[in-house]
């Protein structure tokens, strides 16, 4: 008789058993369908990296982040979007840079330093209302380059104002009033 009941616990705790592990290999399903898309994300990333055109790298992250907003590397893509910008800086290639950071702040409107080569681009144009405006916003956003933002800003202030920054508050204010309306 009592290997009538140890025989049923044996076949309870093996029915048991035998429920769990489908759940199981259904979550192990879906953190290979995440490791899955990382890699192909990997891929894709590495692919446009190893571009040797600028623009064409330009152009490749920045489909990339239009396709895949929620990829894990989203903050890297949006790195070497910066680095390229940077270059177009020095270079002084500012009709790229101009077009480059306005179609970036139009999909991350959030990622500051972008405005500070907008500003850049927009000042060398001659644009300086434009140029105060994106240049009032990566201070605000509190980014790596939000200092010299500051400082640029209060130059071309200055330079449209006769030397007198009364009324570089308005500026920031109404910039504050665009980013965070909403």
């Amino acid at each position: 008789m009592a290997f009538f009941g140890d025989f049923k616990k044996a076949l309870l705790v093996t029915a048991g058993f035998l429920l769990l592990v489908p759940a199981g290999a259904l979550q192990a399903q879906e953190e290979s369908k995440e490791t899955e898309l990382y890699r192909l994300d990997y891929e894709r990333f590495t692919k446009i990296k190893a571009l040797s055109e600028p623009r064409a790298r330009c152009d490749g992250f920045y489909e990339f982040l239009k396709d895949r907003p929620n990829s894990k590397l989203v903050k890297n893509a949006q790195a070497e979007y910066l680095v390229i910008l940077e270059g177009f800086h020095r270079a002084k290639q500012l009709d790229a840079l101009e077009q480059l950071s306005d179609r970036l702040i139009r999909l991350f409107p959030k990622v500051g330093e972008t405005y500070y080569f907008y500003g850049a681009a927009l000042n060398e144009a001659k644009k300086y209302p434009e140029a105060m405006d994106a240049l009032a916003k990566c201070y605000l956003l509190k980014n790596p380059a939000s200092q010299r933002a500051r400082s640029f800003l209060e130059y071309v202030y200055k330079s449209q104002n006769k030397g007198s920054l009364a009324g570089l508050d308005a500026v920031i204010q109404k910039a504050r009033a665009e980013l965070y309306k909403g």
